[in-house]
């Protein structure tokens, strides 16, 4: 049995911010994940300015030097929100969104660890968990143990299914994202076409899903056109449909040929206790996305940022690991996310009613809303972030 200050299952951004942390205040830590990197990954990945922030504390990066190294694809300073064919707002950003490729992104986190200091295991799936006792036990027979056990082992944690937990109040707003992948030279030629398909900003999108929503999101070398939201109600033929729906909408016949493809989305069924035991659940593992936009890279390296550190104090100065963490979640986390799905709440609503004239009072409210999307402003009442 290998044993390590910190085990981490799960190589993703939560799990490697939660590496690195560990890493560079001197403690081992291992990461194991059933992946060898450079994997596949499904997101759209838009990079918000919280997020910059965080890749800049964490792995000591700025945008510049992403941009550089080709991590970053595609900046954009503009954006465009849409319900189906009509703009409700348009216009220059207080700050540009970045766009990453996470096949890349998650392997230049994962990288950043290794470098700190981390040891890596790749290619061995965590077939079980022990979250009392801190041991991980892999597909080829290998256990890892430690004094401390991270999940980030993302939506699908093999973690997570060791709590205590009831699979039914997880499930209870466990959304689903479907995305369409389209090169550059696909496009390259192809008429009837929406003019947001060669659009060089990002464009959301109301109206197709009920609680939801569809994006078209340029990068350098290819369009990610996606959907993600609520679809337990409906069921997931109704939602493909709506898929089906957007679509059409931008000009794409059912006869593209291309692969659609889905991945569970947490979409407001955060765990408010995120621990048991001697393990910690961060990022999606926890359900840490947030539910109105669906922005879950900030929260996977920001979780993981804060697990990593709580293990740290109490592998240092022996406080309570738990109780650290659920703190700095509290205080920085949670207030972010159940105001986002409040604010889902009412928007919905009144996407659901046909009244659109509020919802596009409230998205036309310039450089403010921009701050909060950004996190520069709380969800809760706009208010200034330090």
């Amino acid at each position: 049995m290998a044993i390590y200050d910190v085990i981490i299952a799960g190589g993703g951004p939560a799990g490697a911010a939660a590496a690195t942390v560990l890493a560079r205040a001197g403690f081992h830590a291992a990461i194991v994940d059933r992946a060898v990197f450079p994997r596949d990954k499904l997101c759209a990945g838009l990079l918000t300015w919280k997020t910059i922030q965080s890749i800049a504390r964490i792995f000591g990066a700025t945008s510049e030097s992403l941009v550089a190294s080709g991590v970053i694809n595609h900046v954009s300073p503009e954006f465009r929100i849409r319900h189906r064919g009509t703009i409700l707002s348009q216009g220059p950003l207080v700050y540009p969104f970045h766009f990453v490729n996470r096949t890349v992104f998650d392997a230049w986190c994962l990288d950043c660890a290794r470098r700190a200091g981390a040891e890596v295991v790749e290619g061995d799936r965590v077939v079980q968990a022990d979250p009392e006792r801190a041991v991980l036990r892999t597909a080829s027979g290998r256990e890892f143990a430690g004094r401390w056990l991270i999940g980030a082992d993302g939506a699908l944690s093999q973690v997570r299914k060791a709590f205590s937990l009831d699979p039914a109040l997880w499930r209870t707003e466990q959304g689903l994202g479907l995305e369409l992948l389209l090169d550059r030279a696909w496009l390259a030629g192809r008429t009837g076409l929406h003019e947001d398909m060669q659009a060089s900003f990002p464009s959301i999108y109301s109206g197709f899903v009920e609680a939801g929503y569809s994006w078209v999101f340029p990068h350098k070398d290819r369009v990610v056109v996606g959907i993600g939201g609520l679809h337990r109600a409906r069921g997931k033929a109704a939602f493909q449909r709506s898929f089906d729906d957007f679509l059409a909408f931008l000009g794409i016949g059912p006869d593209h040929g291309l692969p659609v493809r889905g991945y569970p989305l947490p979409y407001g069924n955060w765990l408010r206790r995120p621990f048991q035991g001697q393990t910690l659940l961060a990022g999606d593992a926890a359900g840490m996305v947030e539910p109105l936009f669906g922005e879950g890279i900030h929260y996977a390296l920001r979780t993981g940022e804060l697990a990593g550190q709580a293990c740290a104090a109490a592998l240092g100065q022996g406080v309570d690991a738990p109780q650290r963490y659920l703190a700095e979640l509290e205080a920085d986390v949670f207030p972010e996310l159940v105001w986002s799905k409040r604010l889902r709440h009412i928007l919905y609503w009144f996407v659901a009613k046909g009244l659109i004239l509020p919802v596009r009072g409230f998205l036309g409210g310039g450089s403010l809303l921009q701050e909060m999307v950004h996190g520069m402003r709380s969800f809760r009442w706009l208010r200034k972030r330090t």
